[in-house]
C-alpha cells in the first residue's frame, strides 16, 4: 500500500490507514479517560456546583439548605451516570468522559482568549462546536417538539473552572467542570465536564421482564417521530454532528482495528466476514452514497427507551452517539437492540426486529435500497458491539458493563450471519420477506384504549410473531399440513396480511 502518488497527492488507501489509526487511538483514549470518581466525590461536586443555598427572602437569616441524596450509579459505556435526588426530586448526574470533556474545555477557553483579543467581534471558535453542546441542543430541540427527554439544569457555579478561564460576556453553558480521577492513574486527576439533567419519568424498556411485541412497534414509531423532529433542527452551527465517531455505522470498517481482541477464532472469522461485506456491498459498490442522510440518535436501545406503567413509550434519553449519518442507521440500530430486548430474548429476535421496523416505517418510510440492506447493517452493529465489548473489557476487566448483552449479541450475530454462507443466504431471504411484510401493514387507532393514552396507535403484529430458526418448533408437522391445504408452493410464501398489488 503506497501513501502517495507520483504527483504527491495522497491515495485513498493512505487516508483510510490514517483514519484507522486515529479511530484506534481515539477509542483507546476514551477507555483511559473514563471517569472514576467515588460516590462521595460526586456528591461534593454536585453540592458545590448545583446545590447552592436558595437565596433568603427579605428579613430571613439565611437560605434553605439543599438536601442531596445519591440513589445509585447507572450503567454507562464511557461516562459515569448517577441517579440522585435533590430535595426529593430525581435528577441524572453525568460525569463526561475525558475525550468530550477536553474538547469542550479547550473550545470554551479558546473562545475566552479570542474574545479578549478581538473585543467586539464574534468568535468563530466556541463551545458551540463541542459534542456536549450538540447534546444540549438536541435535548432542548426535542423538548420543544413535544418529545419527552432530558434537559440540562444550569449550575449555580462553574466548578473548578475560574472566571478567568472563560468569557463571562457570552451565554454560559449548562455544565460545570471539576478535577476528578479517571481509570488511568497516569492521567488522574483530569478536568471533566459534569452535567445535571432532568429525570425523565418512566422505566427503561430493558428493565421489564416481559414485553409485548406491540410495544416494540410503538417504540419504532416513536423513533420515527424523533427522526422527523431531527429534520427540523438546523445543524449548520452544530459542527460536532459531523465528527468522526466509532459507533457511527458508516465507520463500521474501523472495527477491524479491534478484531484481534476477540479470543475465539470462529467469532473473529464471523466478524471479519461482516466487515468484508460492508466494504464490498456498501462502500465499494457506491450503494452507501444513495442513502439519505440526517441527524440520528445513533443508540436507540432498550436502555435508552422509557416506558410508562401501561407499556407505552414515555421518552428517550442519551444522545452521546448522535451524529449526521445515514438515516437507515437509526432503524437498523433500533432493530438490532430489539433483537436483544426482553421480547427478543424469548427466541423471537427476528420478530422483534420486524416489529420495530413496522412502527418506524409507518412514520418514516424507507427507500427500497435502505430496506434491502437492513440485515447487513444489523450484522454490522452486532459485530461492532461484540468486538468493542471485547476490547473494552480487555482494557478494564473490572467493569462487567462492557460485557453487557455480549452473550446475546454473539448469539444474534450467529443467527443472522454465522459462518455458513448458504445458511446465511437462506435466513436472509426469509428475513427480507418478513421485513417486507412489516412494511406492508398500516397501524390503526386503538379505540378501546383511548382512555389510557388518547389517540394511541396500536400495531397488529400477530403476523410477525415467529420463533427464531434456532428454536425447536414442535408444531412444524401441523404447519406443513396447513401449508399443503392452502396450496402454497413454497414454505414462507403465505401472507396473512394484505398482499401488495402487482404493477
Amino acid at each position: 500500500m503506497t501513501s502517495a502518488t507520483d504527483d504527491g497527492t495522497t491515495t485513498k488507501a493512505a487516508v483510510t490507514a490514517t483514519a484507522s489509526t486515529e479511530s484506534s487511538s481515539h477509542e483507546e483514549t476514551r477507555k483511559l479517560l473514563k471517569p472514576n470518581p467515588s460516590s462521595d466525590q460526586v456528591l461534593v461536586l454536585l453540592k458545590k456546583s448545583f446545590c447552592a443555598k436558595q437565596q433568603p427572602e427579605s428579613g430571613d437569616a439565611g437560605g434553605e439548605e439543599v438536601q442531596l441524596e445519591m440513589v445509585k450509579e447507572l450503567d454507562s459505556w464511557d461516562d459515569k451516570n448517577y441517579l440522585i435526588r435533590m430535595n426529593g426530586t430525581s435528577y441524572l448526574a453525568k460525569v463526561h468522559n475525558g475525550v468530550e470533556s477536553k474538547d469542550f474545555i479547550q473550545l470554551w477557553k479558546k473562545q475566552a482568549k479570542t474574545t479578549e483579543k478581538h473585543a467586539g467581534e464574534s468568535s468563530s471558535s466556541s463551545y458551540h462546536q463541542s459534542v456536549i453542546h450538540l447534546q444540549n441542543a438536541i435535548m432542548e430541540h426535542l423538548s420543544s417538539q413535544g418529545i419527552s427527554t432530558s434537559k440540562p439544569i444550569p449550575p449555580t457555579t462553574s466548578g473548578d473552572c475560574t472566571s478567568t478561564d472563560v468569557d463571562s460576556s457570552e451565554p454560559q453553558p449548562a455544565v460545570a467542570i471539576h478535577s476528578l480521577p479517571v481509570v488511568s492513574e497516569a492521567h488522574s486527576p483530569c478536568d471533566l465536564v459534569v452535567r445535571l439533567l432532568q429525570w425523565v419519568p418512566g422505566r427503561t424498556m430493558s428493565s421489564f421482564r416481559v414485553l409485548p411485541i406491540e410495544t416494540l412497534a410503538e417504540a419504532g414509531q416513536f423513533l420515527g417521530k424523533v427522526g422527523k423532529a431531527f429534520e427540523k433542527l438546523p445543524t449548520t452551527n452544530l459542527p460536532a454532528c459531523k465528527r468522526f465517531h466509532q459507533w457511527d455505522g458508516k465507520n463500521t470498517n474501523e472495527v477491524r482495528n479491534f478484531v484481534k481482541c476477540i479470543d475465539d477464532e470462529r467469532k473473529r472469522v464471523m466478524v471479519t466476514s461482516v466487515l468484508d461485506a460492508f466494504q464490498t456491498e456498501l462502500i465499494d459498490s457506491g450503494v452507501a452514497e444513495t442513502f439519505p442522510k440526517r441527524l440520528i440518535h445513533g443508540d436507540y436501545n432498550d436502555g435508552n427507551v422509557l416506558l410508562d406503567d401501561n407499556l407505552f413509550v414515555s421518552g428517550v434519553i442519551d444522545f452521546g452517539d448522535s451524529v449526521e449519518s445515514w438515516r437507515v442507521l437509526d432503524i437498523s440500530v433500533a432493530m438490532t437492540f430489539a433483537m436483544l430486548s426482553p421480547f427478543g430474548k424469548k427466541r423471537r429476535s427476528i420478530s422483534a426486529a420486524a416489529a420495530m421496523l413496522r412502527g418506524f416505517h409507518a412514520v418514516s418510510p424507507l427507500m427500497e435500497v435502505e430496506r434491502r440492506h437492513l440485515i447487513l447493517l444489523i450484522a454490522c452493529r452486532l459485530a461492532c458491539s461484540v468486538t468493542l465489548s471485547a476490547y473494552s473489557y480487555q482494557q478494564n476487566p473490572g467493569n462487567k458493563y462492557f460485557l453487557h448483552q455480549s452473550v446475546e449479541g454473539w448469539e444474534a450475530l450467529d443467527l443472522i450471519w454465522g459462518t455458513d454462507i448458504q445458511r446465511r443466504k437462506s435466513i436472509g431471504q426469509s428475513m427480507n420477506r418478513l421485513f417486507d411484510q412489516a412494511c406492508d401493514c398500516k397501524a390503526e387507532i386503538d379505540k378501546k384504549n383511548e382512555g389510557e393514552k388518547p389517540g394511541s396507535v396500536v400495531f397488529d403484529c400477530r403476523d410477525l410473531v415467529f420463533p427464531d430458526p434456532c428454536h425447536v418448533d414442535i408444531l412444524s408437522d401441523i404447519r406443513e399440513v396447513n401449508k399443503s391445504d392452502q396450496k402454497v408452493d413454497k414454505p414462507g410464501n403465505e401472507r396473512p396480511f394484505k398482499r401488495r398489488r402487482s404493477h
